[in-house]
C-alpha cells in the first residue's frame, strides 16, 4: 500500500534512526541517486546513512505526497544540524550547530511494495 500514512511511517523510521525500520522499504538492489551520494543496494544505503547520522541530526518533514502502485512523489523539507564540523560534506561544508534547511523533491519507484529506485533533487535552500 502506497498511501500517505505508509510513506509517513517510512519517514518516521528515518527520523528516529530506525535503520531496520526504514531499510525495510528498500529492495535489496535499490538504486539511490541523492544529492550527497549515488549508491546501489540496500546495504550501501544503510551504511551511508549510518555514517551520516553519526555526524548529523537529520530530520525530514513531508509537505506533499502523491502515491501510486509503482511510484511515489514527495516534497519534503530536510533539516540538517551537524554534531561536529564537516568541512567536506558532499553538499557543502557544515559547521557544528549550524541549521541548514531545504525543500526537496523525491521520486521513488516501487516493485512489490519496496523502493527500487530513489531520486532526489533540491528545489530550494531555506534561509
Amino acid at each position: 500500500m502506497t498511501d500517505r500514512g505508509w510513506f509517513q511511517a517510512y519517514l518516521d523510521a528515518f527520523n528516529r534512526c530506525d535503520f531496520e525500520g526504514f531499510g525495510a522499504y528498500y529492495a535489496d538492489d535499490v538504486e539511490f541517486f541523492g544529492q550527497a551520494a549515488t549508491l546501489s543496494g540496500r546495504a550501501a544505503i544503510l551504511d551511508f546513512y549510518r555514517g551520516v547520522r553519526a555526524r548529523i541530526d537529520e530530520q525530514v518533514d513531508l509537505l506533499s505526497f502523491v502515491g501510486g502502485e509503482d511510484m511515489v512523489a514527495a516534497e519534503i523539507r530536510t533539516t540538517l544540524v551537524p554534531l561536529a564540523d564537516w568541512p567536506d560534506f558532499p553538499t557543502g561544508p557544515l559547521t557544528k550547530g549550524e541549521r541548514r534547511q531545504s525543500i526537496n523533491f523525491a521520486l521513488y519507484n516501487l516493485a512489490d511494495g519496496k523502493f527500487t529506485r530513489i531520486r532526489s533533487a533540491r528545489f530550494r535552500r531555506l534561509p
